[in-house]
């Protein structure tokens, strides 16, 4: 029986409609931003990228894309960042998050940018059926002040200086950012906008914290890291019991890391300091001299989604040589469908259509969510979402699995 046409309209937004994009967004996400947070986030939309489901001449879905560069194993490459994507509460469980998700992950592919999407889910259950795969994790922990916070054996450096700066004062640090940016999978790259917005400090979203500072690491010929934070005070009994909240720390070294790490954990008048976003290979968790107590807590982070399996596989570098036919299944881009041999190793890679005997099977979440190097293709054959073929070598999942995975392990910066 044919599929049955939409009631619903999809149209490219325009500038005319952001009065009705907050307004939805406020109402899919339950909240209501400040009129200086709308225009700002406003302000990073892209001409052309954001698109509407429309009940008549109301809005009652919305998805965009920004335009973003990230880093893959050995490479920087073109990514649709996905994001604003919501549904107002009255027309769900009718199929527009489907029509939404799947017009632009067309209109991606056909505007030719883009071999990748990438998104944060804010709920990490819905976006697997569209064929993103979990790429990223990391750690939050919540860590007891005290000047020994960290192993007396945790890294020094005499030569590191702190220095309290503007936190506006974007420029002073960008180029760390950026420098990890390149040599880090995950790590999506910030122009101007981006690194504004990073140190955007709006009044009404503080939360009872203070203003938000920086605190940078240097030696006499640059700096090699920066945090970001804000404070929050509290008395208990009279006791001096303030929080920590670190927005963002990024170093160069483990050495500047450290000593960034030893300056947050010992700030006067605070108890406890939270640490939203820790790579999972930070040291912090060797570092802390109780790691039970910081509590950490493994979350879900970047989620990809391959749309053109042939570009994506050969821009991206591989730890060790691979000559493997992978059996790729796409309901929603048939393109991808099918065996792509993949030929590779550190070097560069090429990836085209064949014929031949399929070596490892698996739907195109499980490729997204090896793509950065960071999930193990063998971990998710241990899932049933991986099998290798019949007529493949035996020692196939190992060595392609080898293959895919990338040191330092990838990283999500910051969510869009």
């Amino acid at each position: 029986m044919p599929a049955q046409p939409s009631p619903y309209s999809i149209r490219v937004l325009t500038e005319d409609d952001s009065a009705a994009m907050m307004d939805l967004d406020d109402n899919a996400f339950g909240n209501t931003l400040e009129a200086d947070v709308v225009q700002s986030e406003l302000a990073l939309h892209e001409p052309g990228r954001g698109i509407g489901v429309f009940d008549g001449a109301l809005l009652v879905g919305l998805a965009t894309a920004f335009s973003f560069q990230i880093g893959v194993p050995g490479a920087v490459v073109p990514a649709a960042g996905v994001s604003w994507v919501g549904v107002l509460p009255t027309h769900r469980r009718r199929g527009i998050l489907r029509q939404l998700m799947t017009h632009q992950l067309h209109e991606i592919h056909d505007r030719g940018r883009e071999a990748i999407a990438v998104l944060y889910a804010s709920e990490p259950v819905i976006y697997g059926r569209f064929g993103y795969g979990l790429a990223t994790s990391s750690w939050s922990m919540t860590v007891p002040r005290g000047p020994h916070a960290l192993r007396p054996d945790a890294p020094r450096d005499s030569s590191v200086r702190l220095r309290l700066v503007p936190a506006e004062d974007w420029k002073l640090v960008a180029e760390v950012y950026d420098t990890v940016a390149r040599n880090r999978a995950g790590v999506v790259t910030r122009d101007e906008r981006w690194h504004q917005r990073a140190a955007s400090d709006w009044t009404s979203m503080r939360n009872g914290r203070s203003a938000l500072r920086c605190v940078v690491a240097e030696d006499d010929n640059s700096v090699r890291g920066y945090a970001r934070y804000s404070t929050k005070q509290n008395w208990n009994n009279g006791v001096a019991a303030g929080v920590v909240d670190v927005r963002e720390i990024v170093a160069l070294d483990a050495r500047a890391r450290a000593e960034l790490y030893r300056y947050l954990f010992d700030l006067d008048l605070m108890s406890s300091v939270t640490v939203w976003n820790v790579p999972v290979d930070d040291p912090v968790l060797h570092w802390v001299t109780n790691p039970r107590s910081a509590a950490p807590l493994r979350h879900d982070s970047m989620y990809v989604r391959i749309l053109d399996v042939s570009r994506a596989l050969s821009d991206r570098r591989y730890a060790v040589p691979v000559d493997v036919v992978l059996g790729v299944t796409d309901t929603l881009c048939p393109w991808n469908d099918g065996a792509w041999r993949l030929v590779g190793g550190p070097d560069g890679a090429t990836c085209t259509r064949t014929d031949d005997e399929v070596d490892l099977a698996l739907s195109v979440r499980e490729l997204g969510a090896a793509h950065l190097g960071g999930t193990s293709l063998a971990e998710l054959a241990e899932t049933g979402w991986v099998s290798v073929g019949p007529g493949a070598r035996s020692d196939v999942l190992e060595r392609v699995s080898a293959a895919f995975l990338t040191n330092p392990r990838p990283w999500s910066a910051f969510i869009f």
